[in-house]
């Protein structure tokens, strides 16, 4: 029984027609709209980057620095997000903070600490915060953080990463010094940043008393 030519020249014709298809494929013209968004910027709610601003600006409004895609100013620490002069907190005064917040709870014997930072969680600030005009921030609404985010900050996000510094020779409470946001990462567990409100610019205007109906008070 002899064999039939076509039938053994089938896979080839089929193969040749393949890469003639990849080939009239990489010659076309990309398609047109907006590229899709590189891989970095292609990132979950996890990450501060992705909360810039929906229509970013290409410089910084403060140092006029290169700004495309970013949450804060690579160069003089401005968030996008916040008006023009609130920056983020230098890696000093967050490490000097972090003394001061300690000291404090050693002179108030932690309780007098604990008090006074139930009463300041709502402005997003801790005892020491309050003192150096630092302010944490939530991210996803551009404001002071509140009560219960605070709390969870602060006690819950940092004991989880505590444990984990005990086992790692403490890198975790290092990563703000590589950190694009100059984030810890119990503030990426928060979605939170940190920035020096000098002023008070972005401290919480107390709730309006609610108006009684007609005919009552």
């Amino acid at each position: 029984m002899t064999e039939n030519p076509h039938d053994a020249a089938e896979p080839e014709r089929a193969e040749r027609s393949k890469r003639a298809e990849r080939w009239k494929k990489a010659e076309q013209p990309p398609p047109a709209g907006p590229r899709p968004a590189p891989r970095w910027a292609q990132r979950g709610p996890g990450s501060a980057r992705a909360y810039a601003p929906a229509s970013a600006p290409t410089v910084c409004p403060l140092c006029r620095g290169p700004v495309e895609g970013e949450l804060t100013c690579q160069f003089c620490g401005q968030v996008l997000v916040l008006p023009t002069g609130i920056q983020l907190s230098t890696v000093g005064l967050r490490f000097g903070g972090f003394l001061l917040e300690n000291l404090l709870m050693i002179c108030t014997l932690y309780i007098g600490w604990l008090i006074w930072a139930f009463c300041v969680f709502p402005r997003g600030q801790t005892p020491a915060k309050q003192l150096l005009h630092m302010r944490v921030i939530y991210i996803p609404e551009a404001r002071a953080a509140r009560w219960w985010r605070m709390f969870f900050r602060e006690f819950i996000a940092k004991g989880i990463i505590g444990l984990l510094a005990a086992v790692t020779l403490l890198i975790p409470y290092f990563w703000l010094l590589w950190d694009r946001n100059r984030q810890e990462l119990w503030d990426k567990m928060a979605t939170t940043l940190v920035v020096t409100d000098l002023e008070d610019r972005l401290r919480p205007s107390p709730q309006p008393p609610a108006e009684l109906p007609r005919g009552q008070g």
